[in-house]
């Protein structure tokens, strides 16, 4: 099964009916901070969940709704191939008063949500102060983060982790008095204790196929951190006044190119943490049935906490190991989403990129503008780039066009001179011209005159030499003694299709 159309209608931020066509593929969605990108994580989330739990609408409505808007929104969610499949469009839809998402007969959502494979930035924000009395502890980063929703009837029962804790923790603070005696206290403080340690302390339990570590250490070795790492969780029990809990500590014992490591707290920055905390929620997801129809990973944000060490290795862990799965990442970082999309997404057809921009109701609340990048493979940013222009021209606005067409110009540069063109280093790359990157373009192919993966004509060199004073610079700058022609316009249009093509981009 894999999605195929996203409808949300007055979900959080989402205001009125919005629509996202997957149409099968991964996702990858930029959104500015308060533009609702997360609002999208949680739909989707609350869709899954729905088929195991009721919902609380009435929470999660937009709020700007008026009496007669209330009650009407819904998820719905179209899959094609459907369970079995065929190539067969599949409707699911989660409203206030009913839902479709488990029937007698048909249990692909309810198997879906098992693999609890939505994760967000904020179970990742314990690693910034994990560090207790100069040692490393896990403990709150693995209960309360990314293995707060962990659940299987063999570990945890019918709850999930993260609520067996939060069983203790609303036992340990319980008011004694009459009604309530510390000798009730105390069976009920040790009652929850026992059902969580019962369940936690599997997870560390060597040469048990239940191991935490098991799953995750594959993982893990591929962030190419060269860590082994070995879990130890020292059960939690009661204070002698059974008013706080003590000894809830998961220590880790570390091993750097097979050579123990004596003080892991100063040995694990945040980068190798991160590695460690994701390959454990990755590991984890891994240890559930795969085979079922329907394998949804949604990462929201978690790149937030990620260097560039960490980061590329992750989209690798996600294309090899996760390749049955239907991935979905947003993130609000601009620079590293164009980074991706550019150079790790073009052309990739399994792929598609969505922007979500903060935009304004005419009742002046913000609301979600869900742009859909249009291309090659629905993901080229290039194609939309000259599209936009040839928009923008048909229309008359050839001063906009102008801009579109320089973008296109040097996204279509930049991609080609990627990984083998020299160019001029600078540190502020925004400050690189596309003339600098046409000379170290024609430069590289005058020296390579026969390759295999491009054939830039000299007609194309001429024309792009020609328009390049004309159309690819001006237009971008507020030249009054500058007339935006329509003639050259289109002949830049023109050109820039044909440059794509011989470039090979």
């Amino acid at each position: 099964m894999r999605i195929k159309k996203v409808e949300i209608k007055d979900y959080k931020s989402f205001y009125g009916k919005n629509a996202f066509n997957v149409d099968g593929k991964n996702l990858f969605i930029y959104g500015e901070n308060g533009s609702g990108k997360s609002s999208f994580y949680y739909a989707l989330k609350d869709f899954f969940q729905s088929s195991t739990e009721t919902l609380n609408y009435d929470e999660t409505e937009n709020i700007f709704l008026t009496k007669t808007q209330k009650g009407k929104g819904f998820i719905k969610v179209t899959f094609n191939p459907d369970k079995s499949g065929a190539n067969n469009d599949k409707t699911y839809t989660v409203k206030k008063t009913s839902k479709d998402t488990y029937t007698t007969g048909d249990t692909s959502i309810r198997d879906a949500i098992k693999l609890k494979s939505f994760l967000t930035y904020k179970h990742l924000l314990s690693i910034h102060s994990i560090k207790r009395e100069n040692e490393i502890d896990l403990f709150e980063l693995l209960v309360k983060g990314v293995l707060k929703h962990f659940k299987s009837v063999a570990i945890t029962g019918t709850k999930e982790l993260g609520e067996l804790w939060i069983d203790v923790e609303k036992a340990i603070v319980k008011e004694t008095g009459q009604a309530f005696n510390i000798t009730q206290k105390k069976k009920e403080v040790d009652e929850t204790i026992d059902k969580f340690n019962t369940a936690f302390k599997k997870l560390f339990e060597r040469n048990s196929i239940e191991n935490i570590m098991k799953f995750a250490q594959p993982i893990l070795d591929k962030f190419g951190h060269n860590l082994e790492i070995e879990l130890n969780y020292t059960q939690a029990r009661p204070n002698s006044s059974y008013n706080a809990i003590e000894r809830n500590h998961v220590r880790a014992q570390v091993k750097y190119l097979g050579k123990d490591i004596p003080k892991p707290h100063i040995f694990l920055n945040e980068a190798r943490l991160s590695a460690i905390a994701i390959s454990i929620y990755l590991g984890m997801i891994k240890r559930h049935v795969q085979g079922i129809p329907c394998k949804v990973l949604f990462l929201d944000d978690v790149f937030i906490g990620l260097d560039i060490s960490n980061r590329l290795p992750l989209l690798e862990i996600l294309k090899t190991d996760f390749a049955n799965y239907q991935v979905f990442i947003t993130t609000y970082d601009k620079p590293w989403y164009e980074f991706v999309k550019t150079n790790y997404l073009n052309s990739n057809q399994s792929w598609k990129c969505f922007e979500i921009y903060a935009g304004r109701s005419k009742k002046g609340f913000t609301i979600p503008v869900v742009k859909e990048i249009i291309g090659r493979g629905n993901n080229s940013h290039l194609d939309f780039f000259i599209q936009t222009a040839e928009n923008y021209h048909n229309s008359g606005d050839n001063k906009a066009a102008g801009v579109y067409l320089r973008s296109a110009f040097e996204a279509i540069l930049k991609q080609f001179c990627f990984g083998k063109v020299t160019v001029k280093f600078v540190v502020d790359q925004s400050k690189l011209k596309a003339d600098e990157f046409w000379g170290a373009t024609k430069k590289y192919i005058d020296k390579h005159p026969n390759p295999e993966d491009y054939n830039l004509t000299p007609n194309t060199k001429d024309e792009v030499d020609n328009l390049l004073p004309l159309v690819l610079n001006p237009l971008n700058h507020n030249d009054i003694n500058k007339n935006e022609h329509s003639g050259e316009i289109e002949r830049t249009l023109n050109i820039l299709k044909i440059l794509k093509t011989e470039l090979n981009v």
